[in-house]
């Protein structure tokens, strides 16, 4: 997750590492249609309306917990919810000296959802409106995201 201010041009990417779910749910959206030549209605994908769900342990000084803990203390709204997302996808796509991996860098909204304070957990999920599909490469624990040529 990007953590920098949004008047600065270089992400600042927050990994959020200590959470214990990752549910990326598609969400197909559909619609069925009853054509003439099929026995029974047909089924069609309208378009996909991405979320993912998380749950993140509180560890001081964990940079995505510190930036959230912040937006639950602070309540946002609006614009301020809006949130750039970086989803790295497992499968090294380049050689093992240079690992590539696939990925989406998109554009969400966050959305709070509760703070368990005895587990030191916060819930949230992401409602995914756009997406950037290209690839990432990893250095020093720092990810640089490179957008795929449009064809």
């Amino acid at each position: 997750m990007n953590t920098a201010e949004t008047s600065v041009l270089t992400p600042s990417w927050a990994r959020i590492g200590k959470s214990t779910v990752f549910d990326l749910v598609l969400n197909a959206q559909t619609e069925d249609n009853d054509f003439i030549e099929d026995e029974i209605p047909t089924t069609d994908i309208k378009y996909y309306k991405p979320s993912l769900a998380q749950e993140l342990q509180a560890n001081k000084g964990d940079a995505a917990f510190d930036y959230l803990y912040d937006m639950f203390f602070n309540l946002p709204t609006g614009e301020d919810v809006k949130k750039d997302l970086l989803i790295v996808f497992d499968g090294n796509i380049g050689s093992e000296g240079t690992p590539k991996f696939r990925a989406w860098k998109t554009k969400a909204t966050l959305t709070l959802d509760h703070f368990d304070s005895v587990a030191e957990k916060i819930y949230f999920s992401f409602s995914i409106n756009h997406i950037d599909r290209g690839t990432v490469t990893v250095s020093d624990g720092v990810p640089t995201y490179t957008a795929d040529s449009a064809t």
